[in-house]
C-alpha cells in the first residue's frame, strides 16, 4: 500500500494571555484528499475566522492556496487562545508547507493580523509579546511596522513589515531591516492643565495636595458643590513627576492589552489620570470579562484614580478597591485560569457631605434629615475610609479670594513643586535602598519596622500610639498616619520624624465631617 505524502512546516508566534506574552507553535500539514481547511488548538471564533482572511490574503499576493486537505494546529493545544495575531503565522506556515516559500524557521517568531489584500496590521498586546522574548533572544522576530516604535522603547531587535510580501522576503533572507536598541525621544511633559495657584483661598487643600503628591498618598476631598474638589484632583496630576522608564513599560503593557498603541502613547511620560463615573461596573473597575482584561485601577497604574461623587458609586464597586490598595495588584479568577493585573495607583475621592451638599456650609439650609445624611455617608464603608491617608475638607472661599480668581496675573506654582516632589521621591528611594527594601514612596511602604526605616524615635512613636488610641484609629490607620508624618518630615528637610510632624499628620488623618456624622441633632 502506497504511503500518503505529507508536507509539513512549523513557525513560532506570540499571543497574549492576560498581560503576559506567550509563545505558541503554528504547524501546517498538507495531505492528499478533498480540499479542506481546518484550524485546531483550542482557539476561539477570532482564530476560526482567520481561515478566510488567510485564504484571501495569500491569493491577493499572487500565491496559490493549496487545493488539498490542509490542517493547521496551534500548540500548546490545552491552553485557550484568542485574537487575530495568528493570521500572519498561519499564512507563513501554509506557504512554507506548500513549498512556495523557502526559509529557515528554527529561530523565527512572527505575528500580525492580515487584511484581505495582504496588509499586515498591528494587534493589541505588542509590549507584552516582545517582553516575553527576553534579552537572550537572538533570532528573527517579524512584527507589524506599527510595532517598531515599541520595539525601540524595549530595545528588542525586530523586522517590521507592512504586508505579506515583505514578510516572505524577511523569512527568505532577502529583506533585512533591524531595529536594535535605538533610543526614542520622549515627548516633553505637558504643562499642568490646572495650576496649584488657581486653588486660592484654600491653603489647607493646597497643603493636602502637596503632601499627597510628595508621598503618593490616598486623598478624600469633602466639601459643598463648587468648593474646588474636582479642580483639586486635576491639579494633583500636574504635581506628579514624569514616568520613569520602568513605570512607562508597565503602564504600556496594560494599555497595549486593550488597544493598539499610538506613537503619542509610547512617547508620552505623563502619569495617567483616570476619571471614573459612578455608573462604573465591578468588571470595568477592577478588570474582568470573558477574556479577563484590565480595569480602571490598572489603567491608572502609577497615576491617579479619581472617583467623583464617591457615595454615588455602588458599595460593591467601592469595596473591591480595598485589597488592590493594600497589595498593589488584583487577581481575576476565570474558568480558563487566573490573571493578575497591577494596581499601584493613588486613589482620590471627592464627595459632598450630604445629598444636597449644604450640611457643612449652611446647616440651616440643608434639606437632608439625619437619617438621610447617615445613609448617604454610610455608602462608603469604614474599611475604605481606613485606607485613606489624607482627609481634606474644602469650604467656600472669601470675597477677596473670589476676586483674585478672576485675575490672570499670577505665578505658576505646579512646575516648581513638580521638581521639588521629584527630589523628595528620590530621597524616599534612597531611604529604601539603605533599608534593603524595594524602592517605594512613603504612601506605598508596606514593610514591618516603619519606626526604624522612617527614623522615628521612641518618644514620637509613643505619642503617635497614644494619639491613635484616643482617636480610635486601627493599626492600619496608625501606620498610614506614620507614613504621612514621614512625608511631612521630608518636606521640612528633617532627617527624623518629630512630634510636630505627627501632629500635622493627625490633623489630616481624621475627617472633620465624621464628628458631625450623627446628624443635625448633634450640632
Amino acid at each position: 500500500m502506497e504511503r500518503t505524502k505529507t508536507h509539513n512546516a512549523k513557525v513560532r508566534t506570540l499571543y497574549l494571555s492576560g498581560l503576559e506574552g506567550q509563545v505558541a507553535e503554528v504547524e501546517a500539514s498538507i495531505f492528499q484528499g478533498l480540499p479542506s481547511f481546518e484550524v485546531v488548538g483550542l482557539g476561539d471564533s477570532s482564530i476560526r475566522e482567520a481561515k478566510e482572511r488567510v485564504r484571501a490574503s495569500i491569493r491577493s499576493c499572487g500565491f496559490e492556496f493549496p487545493k488539498q486537505r490542509l490542517l493547521v494546529n496551534i500548540s500548546p493545544a490545552y491552553l485557550h487562545k484568542s485574537g487575530s495575531s495568528f493570521d500572519l503565522a498561519i499564512a507563513m506556515a501554509i506557504l512554507l508547507a506548500s513549498g512556495q516559500v523557502v526559509g529557515k524557521c528554527s529561530n523565527l517568531i512572527i505575528y500580525g493580523e492580515l487584511s484581505l489584500i495582504g496588509e499586515v496590521r498591528a494587534v493589541p498586546g505588542s509590549i507584552s509579546r516582545m517582553l516575553c522574548l527576553g534579552d537572550a533572544w537572538k533570532g528573527t522576530c517579524i512584527v507589524p511596522s506599527a510595532d517598531r516604535e515599541a520595539a525601540s522603547l524595549l530595545g528588542v531587535s525586530v523586522q517590521g513589515v507592512d504586508n505579506l510580501i515583505e514578510a516572505i522576503e524577511a523569512v527568505e533572507g532577502r529583506r533585512v531591516e533591524y531595529v536594535e536598541h535605538e533610543s526614542i525621544l520622549p515627548a516633553p511633559l505637558p504643562l499642568p492643565s490646572e495650576d496649584l495657584s488657581t486653588l486660592r483661598g484654600q491653603p489647607t487643600a493646597a497643603r493636602a495636595l502637596i503632601l499627597a503628591a510628595s508621598g503618593f498618598h490616598n486623598v478624600l476631598l469633602v466639601g459643598s458643590p463648587g468648593t474646588g474638589k474636582s479642580l483639586s484632583a486635576k491639579i494633583l496630576q500636574g504635581l506628579l513627576p514624569p514616568l520613569e522608564h520602568r513605570e512607562k513599560i508597565e503602564l504600556l503593557r496594560v494599555e497595549s492589552a486593550l488597544s493598539v498603541l499610538s506613537e503619542d502613547n509610547i512617547r508620552s511620560r505623563e502619569r495617567p489620570f483616570r476619571y471614573v463615573h459612578h455608573n462604573c461596573t465591578p468588571s470595568a473597575m477592577v478588570g474582568g470579562g470573558r477574556a479577563a482584561v484590565p480595569g480602571e485601577i490598572s489603567r491608572a497604574l502609577h497615576g491617579v484614580l479619581f472617583l467623583d461623587e464617591l457615595p454615588e458609586f455602588s458599595p460593591q464597586v467601592l469595596d473591591l478597591l480595598r485589597v488592590p490598595i493594600e497589595t498593589g495588584q488584583i487577581t481575576i479568577s476565570r474558568l480558563n485560569g487566573n490573571q493578575t493585573f497591577p494596581a499601584q495607583f493613588m486613589l482620590v475621592g471627592a464627595m459632598n457631605p450630604c445629598r444636597c451638599g449644604k450640611w457643612l456650609e449652611s446647616p440651616s439650609s440643608c434639606t437632608c434629615t439625619s437619617s438621610m445624611i447617615a445613609s448617604y455617608q454610610g455608602r462608603i464603608s469604614g474599611a475604605l475610609l481606613d485606607r485613606m491617608d489624607i482627609f481634606c475638607t474644602l469650604g467656600h472661599i472669601s470675597e477677596s479670594s473670589l476676586l483674585e480668581t478672576m485675575r490672570s496675573e499670577y505665578e505658576l506654582e505646579s512646575l516648581k513643586w513638580r521638581d521639588r516632589i521629584k527630589e523628595l521621591w528620590q530621597i524616599q528611594y534612597e531611604r529604601c535602598d539603605e533599608a534593603g527594601i524595594p524602592r517605594c514612596r512613603n504612601g506605598e511602604c508596606r514593610v514591618n519596622g516603619l519606626g526604624e526605616i522612617f527614623r522615628i524615635g521612641s518618644k514620637e512613636m509613643e505619642y503617635a500610639a497614644m494619639a491613635a488610641h484616643q482617636l480610635k484609629l486601627s493599626v492600619r490607620g496608625l501606620q498610614r498616619m506614620i507614613r504621612l508624618s514621614r512625608t511631612i518630615a521630608d518636606l521640612d528637610a528633617s532627617r527624623d520624624v518629630k512630634t510636630e510632624h505627627i501632629v500635622e499628620a493627625m490633623s489630616f488623618r481624621l475627617p472633620k465631617w465624621t464628628e458631625r456624622r450623627g446628624g443635625k441633632e448633634n450640632e
